[in-house]
């Protein structure tokens, strides 16, 4: 073999370790995302169990708090403590400037909306929302809505007709991220 053969053979083995290694990479945060679908079900069940926090796996910052059920979109999915960019990538989380969902006042859940929360664009006024915790559950009825811009969307509890908050970015399907519009839902307990 000549000496620009082994070259071009040399290459083509680094060129097909270097590729095996991203699809390695990319396999590897996929299968952490689905096996953490898994402790977040276990963590759930714990906390039902005994309403304490049962943390996903040690290190975790979140933990299941609620389940969100909107059978009019047969959208089930686990409510996480916070609402973290990082607790986001595992499903809706309660924001910790709301109050508890066993409480009375504003509850504020945030998702994603290319994943966890894609189909509240399909949501319609007066549809029913689910909220079950470690304590009971909670009904309630859609009310509203609408488009807001989050730099300047404020909520006022004490003026609040609603105690249920659900927000996602807008647009639906927008490739750009990072943008100022968000979808709200608004809903009172029934």
């Amino acid at each position: 073999m000549t000496r620009a053969g082994r070259s071009v053979g040399f290459a083509a083995m680094v060129s097909l370790a270097i590729g095996i290694w991203y699809l390695g990479s990319a396999g590897w945060i996929y299968a952490k995302a689905y096996a953490a679908t898994f402790l977040i079900d276990d963590a759930w069940v714990a906390t039902l169990s005994n309403n304490k926090i049962h943390k996903p796996w040690p290190w975790a910052d979140t933990w299941p708090v609620g389940q969100i059920a909107i059978p009019s979109l047969d959208l089930n999915e686990i409510v996480l403590s916070g609402d973290s960019g990082a607790t986001l990538a595992f499903g809706p989380g309660l924001s910790n400037s709301g109050v508890d969902l066993d409480s009375d006042g504003v509850k504020l859940i945030s998702g994603h909306r290319d994943t966890h929360f894609s189909a509240l664009q399909n949501l319609k006024v007066h549809d029913e929302i689910h909220i079950k915790t470690a304590v009971g559950d909670s009904h309630y009825k859609v009310t509203n809505l609408r488009v807001v811009d989050s730099r300047t969307f404020t909520v006022d509890a004490d003026t609040a007709s609603y105690d249920l908050l659900l927000a996602t970015c807008y647009p639906f399907n927008s490739r750009d991220v990072g943008g100022h519009q968000r979808y709200i839902v608004e809903a009172i307990k029934v």
